[in-house]
């Protein structure tokens, strides 16, 4: 059983988050990494090859724009607070706005692997 208190997170620097607190890492839990962004801003896009990610948005509204390339579809999707969407590995993905205020639940499976951070040339 994993316990752990808000003290205990990590934090850690970020382009696009005034605050991103890692709270579970693939030390602690093979299987999946757990963070929380806290006032995200406009972001690169971006993808990854080894993990998908789940987001769940908690506080405030963000827009994202994405990008298949088995498909090659692009489209946008507008989350307000409960709202979740999946990104699978392979997806090119990047905040386009952010209310002044927002948290977002972003859950990595397996963990987030930071070397695994590829920049899109599509959106």
């Amino acid at each position: 059983m994993i316990t752990k208190k808000y003290a205990e997170h990590n934090v850690l620097d970020s382009p696009y988050a005034r605050e991103m607190r890692e709270i579970i890492n693939s030390s602690e839990y093979e299987k999946a990494g757990v963070a929380i962004a806290v006032d995200l801003e406009q972001m690169d896009a971006h993808y990854h090859k080894t993990f998908d990610e789940i987001f769940f948005v908690l506080d405030g509204d963000m827009k994202f724009e994405f990008y298949d390339p088995e498909t090659e579809n692009i489209w946008t999707a507008e989350l307000s607070a409960n709202d979740l969407v999946i990104v699978k590995k392979g997806i090119h993905h990047k905040v386009l706005g952010a209310s002044e205020r927002n948290r977002l639940l972003v859950v990595s499976i397996p963990p987030y692997y930071p070397d695994d951070e590829n920049p899109s040339d599509k959106i």
